[in-house]
């Protein structure tokens, strides 16, 4: 008997929410609602408008992908004399193009070993130890040539010598 009331509940209180959703479903096509327009609020109506912020940008000397740095050098102009009895043009040398400077990380070498392997290196970049082998790669630095006392790195095309660090 108690099962039967809660069902029949149950039942109305489901057939309610399909009801409404059905009503405001069909409501949308057959029923126009029409909306007067308030012409009290349409006078009082301000819009703030937003002034835009200007600033310069600074040219950026380092790039940060290739962490190579670029100087630019001023070239002046040559004052160029005229004679008369010379009538053959002179050319212009070429602008000199922008040099690039790369910084390195910090890298210091620590430890030789040799194994059945290969050779193997301990070198420490940023305050970071790697355990790297000949044409390894780390933190964008690679191992050319490796001895006992020094190594061969690259890093963006540019070759330098570590000595060993003894402690």
């Amino acid at each position: 008997m108690v099962k039967k009331k809660i069902n029949i509940v149950l039942i109305i209180v489901v057939l309610g929410l399909w009801g409404s959703v059905f009503y405001k479903t069909i409501s949308q096509y057959f029923f126009t609602k029409e909306i007067a327009a308030n012409t009290a609020y349409s006078e009082k109506i301000q819009f703030n408008q937003i002034n835009k912020d200007t600033f310069a940008l600074e040219k950026v000397s380092r790039d940060p992908f290739l962490n190579k740095q670029t100087q630019e050098a001023v070239s002046y102009p040559k004052r160029q004399y005229t004679n008369n009895a010379s009538a053959t043009p002179k050319r212009a040398k070429p602008a000199i193009q922008p040099r690039q400077l790369t910084v390195w990380p910090a890298i210091s070498y620590h430890g030789y070993i040799k194994d059945s392997r290969g050779e193997l290196v301990i070198i420490k970049i940023n305050q970071k130890m790697f355990r790297l082998r000949k044409d390894a790669l780390a933190d964008g630095i690679i191992v050319k040539k490796i001895s006992s006392d020094s190594l061969e790195l690259d890093f963006n095309k540019e070759r330098k010598v570590i000595k060993r660090f003894k402690i």
